[in-house]
């Protein structure tokens, strides 16, 4: 293929996510902490480009992303106050790098997704998540283009990385593995 075959265009893109923490559920004399059962919403927003060679393309995109994930705790040294939900939030820019295959309108795409936490607010204390750096993913979904500037995407995002190994409860450090997965829906526009 040569370069001269390939159409570049630009674009944004928003959309809803849905997420969830997956971590090991932590059983101690202190503390019940296990995962909830809701969903819980965010938004994300960016650009995107899309280099297209006859039916394959590359998109590279960039995108801030509002996530997080709730789980329920209980205190068994305060009965009265019952299962209490707890939340973890984060805001983070998200760099998938994905290459695809376009039939016509639809097109199925997948690759690797680079998470940079930018801020994030715990309500649990003791739950630590190790934040630093560039955690890595994947992404995976489909798209249909529709009227040549409107797109439509739905994908699945996994993680390779840990958040975090240990949660503190009670003074006592429990092994758990916290990992993010979401669903991602967005609508952009082409220039």
């Amino acid at each position: 293929f040569s370069l001269s075959q390939a159409q570049v265009k630009f674009g944004l893109k928003a959309g809803a996510n849905t997420a969830s923490f997956k971590f090991d559920d932590v059983d101690s004399p202190d503390a019940l902490l296990t995962q909830a059962k809701q969903a819980q919403w965010g938004f994300h927003a960016g650009a995107f480009v899309r280099i297209n060679i006859l039916m394959i393309y590359l998109q590279p995109e960039a995108y801030f992303t509002s996530t997080g994930g709730k789980f329920t705790y209980e205190d068994p040294n305060n009965p009265s106050a019952g299962e209490v939900i707890k939340s973890f939030d984060m805001n983070r820019l998200d760099i998938p790098i994905l290459v695809g295959v376009k039939l016509g309108p639809v097109r199925i795409n997948a690759g690797p997704a680079g998470h940079l936490v930018l801020s994030h607010k715990n309500d649990l204390e003791g739950l630590e998540a190790d934040l630093k750096g560039m955690k890595w993913g994947y992404q995976a979904g489909l798209g249909f283009d529709l009227f040549k500037k409107l797109t439509i995407d739905a994908r699945y995002e996994g993680n390779l990385g840990k958040l975090g190994e240990t949660v503190t409860i009670g003074g006592t450090d429990f092994a758990t593995d916290m990992r993010t997965s979401q669903v991602l829906i967005s609508v952009g526009f082409m220039f």
